[in-house]
């Protein structure tokens, strides 16, 4: 076994990148690094799909009882006002000290050591424990463990390919469909009416205006990348799309809004800032087919630096107004999470091509924004998806949080009404 201290802890560093295909490689991993550096205990924390689960380990290793822990609401409060680590005194040992481990898309997770009683901390160990968390955030068994976890660089550059194949695509479509839809009408009036081959006739035009339809989503796609940060108001963009949606929504779905008077501004011009919007809404109408509840709910928030991480996108610390679309449908099951932002054609909708939350993501990104999805917490089910948005008047340069009480925005506070943590035996 490694002799423990600061050079072994080092040295255990890279053991976190090894590839690991199973959650219980992360166990062994965690328990390595206790022994390596020498603590007492270490302990990891993420939102899990049924709520808040943590992993907890010794020298021995693994403990199969572990709870979260008390201070964690806290902690989280503190890292995420931009402290790196926190320290907190625990009975009978030399104290915690925590950090996060942010993945992309995702609230935060925490890392903690813990030493034995006697023993001190340093500021090398504090960084030290920084490091690590940033380590476990490109961690195959961390992301094995803690579910989906989307590489955003990888996300932008593939997104922005398939634009350009996707615009160049679209534009020869359109020229082909737009013959096929112009001879159709010209030709309907010349055949007898209400016979069979003006009905065929009338099909080919159809079906020519659904290709029209995909064509557009595929310019949406190729131009949604181009920053126009003309000021949008996210209040008229909800009502028009609301309106829009109503005729969809079964008679028993509910459609809440919490939308506060005098909301400023945002750094994204109306056209695109429906499209990002309304394909949330439209994904969230749609998982209800037999009705529940989707709610819609704004303000502004000050983004700081740690919660600006835990985007798709490229959100920045800030001013912003955040928007959460909460439904009350199925939810999203951890496999196709993955795929729904990261494939830009993939779809679990029959009649649907894949296509709205990769424009949603392209709009937001070019903007300065950013998009989370994420289960519901329980004992509910259904999705939250949270956008941020920059404000008009602090815009930032072009690039070519506490949200609404009721829906939690970080493991925090999904901690507050779940005391019960799951935990993995």
């Amino acid at each position: 076994m490694t002799t423990p201290g600061f050079p072994a802890a080092l040295a255990y560093l890279p053991s976190w990148w090894q590839d690991a295909a199973e959650p219980s490689a992360f166990d062994a991993l965690l328990a390595g690094w206790v022994r390596a550096c020498g603590w007492r205990a270490a302990g990891f924390v993420w939102a899990a799909e049924s709520g808040p689960a943590v992993v907890r380990v010794a020298p021995t290793g693994f403990v199969s009882d572990a709870v979260l822990p008390q201070e964690l609401p806290e902690v989280l409060t503190r890292l995420r006002g931009g402290e790196a680590t926190a320290f907190v005194a625990t009975a009978h040992t030399a104290g915690r000290v925590y950090a996060p481990v942010q993945f992309p898309g995702r609230v935060p997770a925490v890392l903690w050591a813990e030493r034995a009683a006697g023993q001190t901390w340093s500021d090398a160990d504090h960084a030290y424990i920084a490091l690590a968390g940033k380590a476990l955030e490109r961690s195959p068994a961390a992301a094995a463990l803690v579910g989906p976890v989307v590489d955003a660089d990888r996300l932008e550059q593939r997104l922005a390919d398939a634009a350009v194949v996707a615009g160049r695509m679209a534009h020869d479509f359109d020229n082909i469909l737009t013959g096929i839809i112009g001879y159709s009408d010209l030709a309907a009036p010349l055949l007898p009416a209400g016979s069979q081959a003006q009905s065929f006739v009338a099909e080919i035009a159809k079906v020519g205006q659904r290709g029209i339809a995909f064509t557009q989503q595929l310019h949406s796609l190729s131009r949604a990348g181009h920053a126009r940060p003309n000021p949008g108001s996210v209040v008229a963009t909800l009502g028009r799309e609301e309106a829009r949606l109503r005729p969809l929504m079964h008679p028993n779905l509910r459609f809440e809004k919490d939308l506060p008077s005098g909301l400023p501004a945002v750094a994204v011009e109306a056209a695109l800032l429906q499209t990002a919007l309304g394909h949330l809404l439209e994904n969230a109408v749609e998982a209800c087919p037999q009705g529940g509840l989707v709610r819609v709910a704004a303000r502004a928030i000050d983004l700081s630096a740690a919660d600006a991480r835990g985007y798709l996108g490229k959100a920045e610390a800030g001013p912003h107004v955040i928007v959460v679309v909460t439904d009350t449908g199925t939810g999203i099951k951890p496999e196709v999470r993955r795929r729904l932002i990261a494939e830009p054609f993939f779809t679990t909708k029959v009649r649907h091509r894949g296509l709205g939350l990769a424009v949603a993501f392209r709009i937001l990104s070019a903007h300065r924004g950013g998009v989370q999805l994420d289960p519901a917490p329980p004992p509910g089910s259904g999705t939250v998806a949270r956008v941020v948005l920059p404000l008009a008047a602090h815009r930032a340069p072009v690039a070519s949080t506490t949200p609404p009480p009721a829906h939690p925005t970080s493991l925090a506070d999904a901690v507050r009404p779940h005391p019960h943590a799951t935990s993995r035996g």
